[in-house]
């Protein structure tokens, strides 16, 4: 996992075609309204023999299972001041938070892609593969039919 100062807070949002060409072209994401995966303090309860780690990866685990259930594949990790940052937009799960602004590209930690649907296991959790935010083009070229 990439270091970060402590003052930003990590979210996982997971990212359409689209979203990926304007982050890509205008080198930000408009995230107003849009909801993201994060420890929140319902899976600190839910999850209280985690360490700071297992949190991060279970919040990433709820992304990356948003994403394939909506046919997504993308799932960007982004660090955020923690005002830019709703408190409980719940809605699915736990870990759900919402943006309450845009998010610059030189915000973005990382780019993670999930398998293919027909090549998940899916008696596992889902497996992503992990890309540098640099490499946000080989993604978008990933991702064309």
């Amino acid at each position: 996992m990439t270091k970060r100062a402590t003052s930003r807070r990590r979210v996982y949002l997971p990212l359409d075609g689209p979203s990926l060409a304007h982050l890509d072209e205008s080198k930000l994401l408009e995230g107003k309204g849009i909801h993201g995966y994060a420890v929140t303090r319902e899976l600190r309860a839910a999850a209280p023999n985690e360490d700071a780690e297992g949190l991060e990866y279970l919040a990433m685990q709820d992304a990356a299972t948003i994403a394939a259930g909506h046919d997504l594949r993308v799932v960007a990790a982004v660090d955020l001041d923690p005002e830019q940052v709703g408190e409980g937009a719940h809605g699915e799960v736990d870990t759900e938070v919402s943006l309450l602004g845009d998010v610059p590209l030189r915000w973005v930690a990382s780019l993670h892609v999930l398998d293919p649907p027909g090549e998940r296991d899916v008696d596992a959790d889902l497996e992503l593969s992990w890309y540098d935010v640099t490499e946000l083009r080989d993604v978008r070229r990933l991702l064309q039919p």
